[in-house]
């Protein structure tokens, strides 16, 4: 989708450049524990007339979940995350916090005509978005918050795994620190009532995660991990002393799915495919959380290893920190030093114990050697940065060598032979600028996950 619609002018271009709309910042997300937290919204549709409806709904809430903005909604609106035909545009997409009912409306201050834009439509916003979501979506407040007593009563699908406490920082001082009481459950498509409900929940997906899709659920072989957060009910207060109680309802926070690969002759190698902690739950540790109970459901004698299919920046960076610490509680780790060089048995004790894959326990054994390297002693440091420079190199040098050795078993003549290495050699320049970039990106990670160990 372009930024204006192809039939304006240039002229017009200017002249409509207050209806262009940036999606991801009008976009906003809410979590609707109770009718308490949509008051605004019936004081904006109801006007003046229906005052007093608004007042009657007024109570004192204390479950409200900020609002929160998408990462991304490029598929949605287009590479260039736009929307067209509206002045002072906000999109609202709610979802009742337990059972993820889903609102769309809009509200804007001026709407262009087709008179005004010569015929040009001003973007179907929520027939875009409803389009994309393939489960049943509500544009009419009233009857969206008319389900809103029902979320009380929901029992989250599957098997409870486990439950939990998490302490909040205080914002000041003069708070105390409060305690947040989480659950995981685990569920499959056998389980009644699922699959409608993971329709709603992966509509999430496509505004958090980059080039997601959707999965195929039909397929048995996928597991979900769901999180909640068990918040006080309405008019009732949180009482530490009883930590599981029907005082508690619940508020989706984010889920994993994971797919269990067969691998011979009997065994599985699960895949970490998709992974959400929404906004307003991230960064106090439900991640790790979430990533520890993936471990742990996949801890049997016939799990090969735990892979992650195209992980994100974000997720990689908080599994390589809980990685690592897994990793410190290793025999190797006990005698690693600068000058420890990378073996097969240190891959084979992550497997057996975490079910760690060797590709990944590489890339830990570099991040906490090089927590070990002295930077400033020149010879520590000079080994370190040549060991991983070898390793990015050894797939070129794999390449060129097994085209030799098929060269010298006359496997290839000397006419493929020097076509072949011509198309394959690199110049030695640019491959020793090329390996010193990519070992600088590498550092530069690596210290981040030592910074947070």
């Amino acid at each position: 989708m372009d930024v204006f619609p192809p039939l304006l002018s240039s002229f017009e271009f200017n002249a409509f450049e207050n209806y262009v709309t940036n999606s991801n910042e009008c976009v906003r997300f809410k979590l609707v524990t109770c009718i308490d937290d949509l008051i605004d919204d019936f004081e904006e549709t109801n006007g003046s007339n229906d005052k007093n409806d608004g007042e009657s709904k007024k109570s004192t809430s204390s479950c409200q979940i900020s609002p929160f903005k998408p990462d991304m909604s490029y598929q949605f609106f287009g590479e260039n995350e736009n929307i067209f035909g509206y002045k002072d545009l906000i999109v609202k997409v709610y979802y009742s916090c337990a059972k993820l009912n889903i609102y769309l409306g809009l509200k804007y201050a001026d709407r262009l005509t087709k008179e005004q834009t010569d015929g040009v439509e001003p973007d179907d916003v929520l027939r875009i978005i409803s389009s994309k979501y393939e489960t049943k979506v509500c544009f009419n407040l009233n009857e969206f918050s008319a389900n809103l007593s029902k979320e009380i009563s929901f029992i989250p699908y599957g098997e409870l795994m486990e439950e939990f406490e998490i302490e909040s920082k205080p914002i000041d001082d003069h708070q105390q620190a409060e305690k947040r009481r989480f659950c995981l459950y685990k569920a499959n498509n056998l389980v009644p009532g699922f699959v409608a409900y993971h329709e709603r929940m992966q509509t999430f997906l496509m505004w958090f995660i980059e080039g997601v899709s959707y999965i195929d659920i039909d397929d048995n072989r996928w597991d979900f991990f769901i999180l909640y957060e068990k918040l006080p009910r309405t008019g009732k207060s949180l009482s530490s002393s009883k930590p599981l109680s029907d005082e508690y309802q619940y508020c989706f926070v984010g889920y994993s799915t994971v797919y269990q690969y067969y691998a011979y002759p009997q065994n599985v190698r699960p895949r970490i495919s998709q992974f959400l902690i929404l906004p307003p739950f991230q960064r106090i540790g439900l991640g790790s959380k979430l990533l520890a109970a993936i471990y742990k459901n996949y801890s049997e004698k016939s799990i090969v290893d735990i892979t992650v299919e195209d992980p994100s920046d974000d997720f990689q960076r908080m599994r390589d920190i809980f990685d690592c610490k897994l990793c410190m509680q290793l025999s190797w780790y006990q005698t690693l030093a600068p000058n420890t060089v990378w073996s097969n048995e240190m891959a084979v004790e992550a497997q057996n114990k975490y079910k760690l894959n060797p590709k990944q326990t590489r890339r830990v054994f570099e991040i906490l050697k090089l927590k070990l390297t002295n930077r400033n002693d020149p010879d520590q440091y000079r080994q370190f940065r040549l060991s991983i420079k070898q390793r990015l190199n050894a797939p070129y040098k794999k390449q060129i060598n097994d085209i030799e050795r098929l060269h010298q078993r006359k496997a290839i003549n000397d006419t493929n032979y020097e076509l072949l290495m011509k198309t394959n050699q690199i110049p030695r320049e640019y491959r020793i600028k090329n390996l010193n970039k990519q070992y600088e990106e590498i550092e530069s990670e690596y210290l981040q996950i030592i910074e947070k160990l």
